[in-house]
């Protein structure tokens, strides 16, 4: 049967899976997992040509080659899509003597533990491909020449209050090396559409990018050698001679919030001793906790005389032979702003030779960029939420990289949007796309989180996948790839339609179906109803307005997309339930003022929330002129419960819909919760203002998509990005100089500039398309397909 050189790769790779013998998927221990070293031996009579290696292992691998690391992975997988990388080693081969090595963390399959660490029923290590020199060819497929050993010296501690989701803490105890075997081959065959265990596919992104991160600030010292000898080497100027006995207690900040690797490297100064090393990573100082880990009290993150260090910490016990260097690297990238460093040292004196940070993210590749001399704290703002989307991309989109690095359909649909403008890049996106829509449950809704050890449903979150979809079709025209995804959209506009009640409204969920909204003060969990971030009111009704209005807009969007990949049939049935949906809304869930969070009936004073509003104008239910009083009074007005950071995104779609005027009216009133992080000193936008649990989540970069698409007023109108529009919102500010990535391929370059009381606005592709514009209080003008357009704007 003909292969391609793919399904060749993927039938070896099924061929090589091994693992250890007498394998025990668990521990007596209190671990979440253990790790597993492989390594193999080459001897080489040249250095090689061509090394080109296919591996993927289960749970997570790091390959070193000559002690160097060299890869870290498999991007984020499942037992649905299991994705495998490809390597050319050869340079970082030598001739003589080489050792490939793979240290494999398996997470144990049966335990609730390590979330954003999917994993299948067996671990297993595959790797095929050859080493190509002049003279020779050597086969270093898995199965043959390997030797494994099992490490039970490190540990993964459960049931810690700060380590909820993660569990890559570590716990080291000196333990005698087992000994070394031969892996074994499973052995796996599929024949007649078995499905493999591991349904492989290559890797669909870029390999993680690698930085130094700056870690060299000592903000406390407690310790017989002075701070500047610290800070020294910690610059990595010199090592440090560590009295025997003698212990040493610093804290030590990063220049900027940071996701790294860590390395650090000890020796006995003269004879064998040991060294008892922890580290406490924290994203600042803080408060004395609300209720820790998930309710915190945060102010200047820098702040140490009012602030101490609290977070989840690793602490490890080496032995250090006679002049022999240690290496102490813990499995997984840390995230930090701040380190405590507790160092206590044996009977004998050490070297602490060496410590390296190495930050990890996607390669973002940025192509737009944000110039603006009117405002002092626009720049900032920019870098800050490129750094809180870079520290929240690692293999895939993830919320908060401190305690969780789960990949959310309703957290990454907005960051999507973010990284499309500032990139052009849509891999990271199609891979997230591909994995949610391999989620679908039996109720027919995506999983909210994905991949996932747990599954998760978050009854809206469905529907932004969708939106997802819908954006990726506007900005890259991909219809093949939006095409395929119909199926499951359509299962999961049917599952809401089979919950719309009597009222016309969607009601009655599934208690398996967690109704979140937001993270909002008052809408705290109870006995009764232990879920948080559901509104208070339609809880026991089980009747949410923001639903049905989310739905209906979903519903628009849907109707727009399957016009658009040639797709119509369904079209004109999805608008009518949209519709069908405002009538309900408008009669049942508008008390005359205002939208309610239920049904106006059961409306007291927590009924009312700026959700409503906006979600009230994005669907349509709220009629034209009701749309300016009912944000301009929700937005102004205690009574009603606030949008978090992520859900300002859509207030700010809410205000731009409901007029020129009132987007620009609040445009210095939104950006207060930004200015007031770079007033505590945030590197990177907290996760919200209710919780303060985490100080990096992306769906805070609100502000790429705002000065992109608003102020610059570059936004793609047809599929692919052959449309633009630019409506520019000169009256914001006096001087802009900006680029806005538009598509995979073309870029727009935005400027103008005060000449008298005048403005000339020049706009530039680098591509040409149709472009549509409108400037502040004028008529909008086609003007074809063009690559380059100049105004004079006077207001």
């Amino acid at each position: 049967m003909y292969l391609t050189e793919e399904q060749k790769t993927i039938k070896e790779l099924e061929a090589n899976w091994t693992w250890v013998p007498n394998w025990t998927d668990s521990s007596n221990a209190n671990t979440a997992g253990k790790i597993v070293h492989f390594t193999r031996h080459v001897n080489l009579s040249s250095r090689p040509t061509k090394s080109v290696l296919h591996f993927s292992a289960d749970t997570r691998y790091k390959l070193y080659v000559n002690g160097m690391h060299v890869a870290v992975g498999p991007t984020r997988s499942s037992s649905l899509i299991w994705y495998y990388d490809t390597l050319d080693i050869a340079p970082y081969l030598k001739e003589g003597q080489n050792k490939i090595q793979f240290v494999v963390v398996r997470y144990f399959t049966a335990w609730r533990s390590a979330m954003p660490f999917a994993r299948t029923a067996l671990p297993g290590l595959t790797v095929t491909g050859k080493i190509e020199t002049g003279q020779d060819v050597i086969d270093v497929a898995s199965s043959n020449n390997w030797m494994a050993w099992v490490d039970e010296s490190i540990q993964f501690p459960m049931a810690l209050a700060d380590d909820v989701f993660l569990h890559i803490s570590e716990r080291i105890i000196p333990t005698n090396p087992g000994p070394a075997v031969n892996p074994i081959a499973y052995g796996l065959r599929t024949l007649n559409g078995d499905i493999p265990l591991w349904h492989l596919r290559p890797r669909s992104i870029p390999m993680p990018e690698s930085t130094p991160a700056v870690v060299e600030t000592i903000r406390a010292c407690h310790s017989a050698i002075d701070a500047s000898n610290w800070t020294a080497f910690f610059a990595n100027d010199h090592s440090l001679a560590l009295q025997a006995n003698s212990t040493h207690i610093l804290e030590v900040q990063a220049d900027v919030h940071s996701t790294a690797f860590l390395r650090w490297a000890f020796k006995a100064a003269k004879s064998t001793s040991r060294i008892r090393l922890k580290v406490t990573y924290s994203e600042g100082y803080e408060l004395e906790p609300r209720s820790y880990p998930f309710f915190r009290s945060k102010a200047d993150r820098l702040n140490a005389s009012v602030g101490h260090i609290i977070g989840p910490y690793d602490e490890v016990i080496l032995n250090l032979p006679n002049t022999e260097t240690v290496i102490y690297e813990p499995f997984w990238f840390r995230t930090f702003r701040l380190l405590r460093i507790e160092i206590n040292v044996g009977s004998e004196p050490i070297e602490l030779v060496s410590f390296g940070a190495t930050q990890v993210n996607y390669p973002m590749a940025v192509k737009a960029g944000w110039k603006e001399p009117g405002d002092a704290h626009s720049k900032e703002i920019w870098d800050v939420s490129i750094r809180t989307m870079r520290n929240c991309m690692f293999d895939g989109y993830s919320d908060c990289p401190f305690y969780e690095q789960l990949q959310y359909s309703g957290d990454s649909r907005s960051v999507g949007l973010f990284h499309y403008l500032l990139s052009g890049d849509d891999r990271l996106m199609r891979q997230a796309i591909t994995n949610f829509a391999a989620s679908v449950t039996p109720e027919g809704l995506t999983q909210s989180r994905f991949p996932s050890h747990v599954p998760q449903i978050i009854a809206g979150f469905s529907l932004y996948w969708i939106l997802q979809v819908c954006d990726h079709h506007l900005y890259f025209g991909d219809t093949r790839f939006a095409r395929s995804f119909l199926p499951r959209i359509d299962g999961i506009l049917d599952f809401f339609d089979t919950h719309v009640d009597e009222l016309g409204l969607v009601s009655g969920l599934p208690g398996v179906v967690w109704q979140y909204v937001d993270w909002v003060t008052t809408w705290g969990a109870t006995d009764d109803h232990p879920d948080k971030g559901v509104p208070t009111s339609g809880r026991e009704s089980n009747r949410h307005t923001y639903f049905s209005m989310l739905y209906a807009w979903v519903l628009q969007k849907v109707a727009s997309l399957v016009h658009d990949v040639g797709r119509p049939g369904h079209a004109a049935e999805y608008e009518a339930r949209a519709e069908s949906l405002i009538v309900a809304i408008r009669t049942h869930c508008y008390d005359g003022k205002f939208f309610t969070d239920s049904t106006a009936d059961v409306a007291d004073e927590l009924s009312y929330s700026q959700h409503c509003q906006v979600f009230a104008v994005l669907c349509g239910a709220a009629r034209a002129e009701d749309s300016v009083r009912i944000l301009t009074e929700s937005f102004t007005n205690e009574r009603f419960s606030k949008c978090s950071y992520m859900m300002r995104f859509y207030a700010f779609r809410a205000l731009s819909l409901a007029g020129e005027d009132l987007y620009e009216s609040f445009w210095e009133r939104m950006w207060a919760p930004w200015r007031g992080m770079l007033a505590n000193n945030l590197s990177t936008w907290e996760e919200d203002d209710v919780r303060q649990r985490s100080d990096c989540h992306a769906w805070g970069s609100v502000p790429i998509y705002e000065y992109c698409t608003e102020l610059a007023g570059v936004q793609p109108v047809a599929a692919g990005s052959s449309k633009i529009s630019f409506k520019p919102r000169l009256r914001l500010t006096g001087e802009l100089e900006a680029k806005v990535a538009l598509g995979e391929d073309n870029l727009a370059t935005i400027s103008w500039k005060v000449s008298g009381n005048e403005k000339i606005v020049e706009f530039r592709l680098e591509k040409a398309v149709e472009v549509i514009s409108r400037l502040p209080g004028g008529k909008e003008e086609e003007h074809g397909v063009v690559d380059h357009l100049s105004f004079v704007f006077k207001d």
